[in-house]
């Protein structure tokens, strides 16, 4: 399939509201992942993590570092593209949502990286220290469906309606985030928040910082009044870090488990369309 770029104003709807954000797609020239192999509706968790390079001279590793528990944290990379729910628990079921981009329409990006943030283990390396113009981000269906719906309701045997959802009263189920302690849905009173933090290094030289909101309910203070829940493809300005060999990703969440300081909120994002400055 061939890329192409396009940029449209996000309307605003029940979770989410534009206020100058582009939705893009990547060009031809960008990191794009798009060489690697994956059967349709699948996703890989390589060993010892990946590299791309795509149309442009420069190629992009990913960073992954597998878990004993079947986690991982740095990069995966998939073609899943899913909005529904989960109705069951099992792992094949969360999978399905886990890493699958959640987008308003059918995704034009392919095959793209799902980042778990786990210490400083979530990056990419350069092979030659340039300016990287911008990358796409885009949340999980699993992230977007707990920051916009909050916890499963019921159970299998004793299912109930989800009071989040807008008309459910009759559509009784469950759906299952699998989150230890439940995760919160994100709200304007609370002033919630979900965002992606970008970091720069040349060498061992911090180069700078970006951050990126996947949601905001009025908690992002440069912009207070903006309640969203990014629900495509997004472009991230990273110019400002300057020339970079190497760009670290963590993520920070208003839900915070009072007892532990743990962040409830699923730490996964979805990464494309890397724009490496010639």
């Amino acid at each position: 399939m061939r890329k192409w770029y396009f940029i449209f104003i996000l309307i605003v709807g029940l979770a989410a509201c534009a206020d100058d954000k582009d939705v893009l797609a990547p060009v031809p020239n960008d990191v794009t992942l798009n060489e690697l192999s994956l059967e349709r509706f699948t996703h890989i968790i390589p060993d010892g993590g990946f590299t791309s390079k795509a149309a442009h001279k420069n190629s992009v590793t990913f960073n992954t570092k597998k878990n004993n528990d079947g986690t991982y944290a740095g990069f995966a990379y998939s073609n899943r593209n899913n909005r529904s729910f989960t109705w069951t628990a099992t792992q094949e079921a969360l999978d399905s949502n886990i890493y699958s981009v959640y987008t308003r329409f059918p995704n034009a990006n392919e095959i793209y990286a799902v980042g778990r943030v786990e210490g400083d283990d979530t990056y990419f390396t350069l092979e030659s220290p340039a300016v990287v113009e911008h990358i796409l981000v885009a949340n999980t269906t699993y992230v977007y469906l707990a920051l916009v719906y909050g916890d499963q309701y019921g159970t299998e045997e004793e299912p109930v309606a989800n009071p989040n959802i807008p008309g459910s009263a009759n559509k009784k189920g469950v759906w299952y985030t699998n989150v230890p302690g439940g995760v919160k849905k994100m709200v304007n009173e609370d002033k919630d928040y979900y965002k992606l933090i970008v970091t720069g290094y040349n060498g061992d030289t911090k180069t700078g910082e970006v951050e990126f909101y996947l949601c905001t309910r009025k908690g992002d203070p440069n912009h207070p009044d903006w309640s969203l829940v990014i629900n495509d493809w997004y472009k991230v300005d990273l110019s400002s870090l300057g020339v970079v060999s190497k760009v670290v990703f963590h993520v920070a969440s208003s839900d915070i488990e009072e007892r532990t300081g743990r962040m409830r909120t699923p730490p996964y994002f979805c990464l494309d369309g890397i724009r490496i400055k010639n």
